[in-house]
């Protein structure tokens, strides 16, 4: 019996002709279920990385010393986070799948308008940069805005910026609508293969993406932001004006659209505290149960 399983397994793998990565696991979630309600979800496999590309140090990250002093960066600043999680999707075991993938199978990358998919995308293709097949990229922003009657929905609330923010529906006309996408060129290929090489040589870590360019910037970039913001919601605290933690994250996604995760922010809370540039009162155990003020 486990013969027999082990084989149609190979048999299943090797109808997939079709590889498609993403950088989440939303995002690869997303992607199958369109798949699936597409009829075509036999023909392609979907791998997907579990990090988090906007933040950290990227130095040597396609060696083992790369992505451990990368894990080390953010369990010593998010030890909750979870990090050991889905190993499969980590550095480590991405990197590996990515290099067995076979000569024959074609690769579409999925990349958004932000920086956690633009940072992942120039790392994927350093790592795939020999190998001799086509390499797709699609941006699923791009090509949402292209779907008639959706454009003018952009004014409505906050724009997306990953696949795994747009309605199934339309991910699933995206699909079709982008299968004669055309390969990256030899040129194209190595430009990312450079910026790569740029970004990971910095001791900035963060990253940004504003106008069509990804840039390294310090940790501390958002710090005065943060600031200004908080004194802001003091004004409708009554009493002694300190705001939940819980509710100024809210305000921060909110008000400035950004792809970086709640732990990072958090982080920053807590740097922004031991400098005295922010009070504390509660319990630090989860941000709705403590709460912040500038001085």
């Amino acid at each position: 019996m486990e013969h027999k399983y082990t084989m149609s397994m190979e048999q299943e793998e090797a109808k997939r002709n079709h590889i498609y990565l993403l950088f989440g696991l939303s995002e690869a979630g997303s992607m199958k279920v369109a798949l699936s309600r597409l009829g075509c979800r036999h023909l392609i496999r979907v791998l997907s990385f579990n990090e988090t590309f906007t933040a950290g140090p990227l130095h040597k990250l396609h060696r083992e010393e790369g992505y451990y002093t990368r894990e080390l960066w953010f369990q010593e600043r998010f030890p909750d986070q979870g990090y050991q999680l889905n190993p499969q999707h980590k550095l480590e075991a991405m990197i590996r799948t990515l290099k067995e993938i076979p000569e024959d199978k074609k690769i579409t990358i999925w990349c958004g308008d932000n920086s956690h998919d633009q940072t992942g995308l120039r790392f994927a293709l350093f790592i795939l940069s020999e190998r001799k097949q086509p390499i797709h990229v699609i941006n699923p922003i791009e090509a949402y805005g292209e779907i008639p009657k959706i454009a003018e929905q952009f004014s409505i609330g906050l724009s997306p910026q990953s696949l795994g923010q747009l309605p199934n529906e339309a991910v699933q006309t995206i699909i079709k609508n982008t299968e004669n996408t055309q390969p990256l060129t030899f040129a194209q290929r190595k430009q990312y293969e450079l910026e790569w090489q740029e970004i990971s040589n910095t001791e900035d870590m963060l990253r940004i993406w504003s106008n069509g360019q990804l840039t390294n910037v310090p940790e501390t970039y958002y710090d005065e932001e943060i600031l200004s913001l908080i004194l802001q919601l003091q004004k409708n605290e009554k009493g002694d004006h300190y705001v939940n933690a819980g509710l100024i994250v809210g305000a921060i996604i909110e008000q400035w659209n950004l792809f970086i995760s709640t732990s990072f922010i958090e982080y920053r809370f807590w740097r922004l505290i031991s400098e005295g540039k922010l009070l504390f009162k509660g319990i630090p155990y989860a941000m709705y149960l403590y709460f912040l003020s500038v001085p």
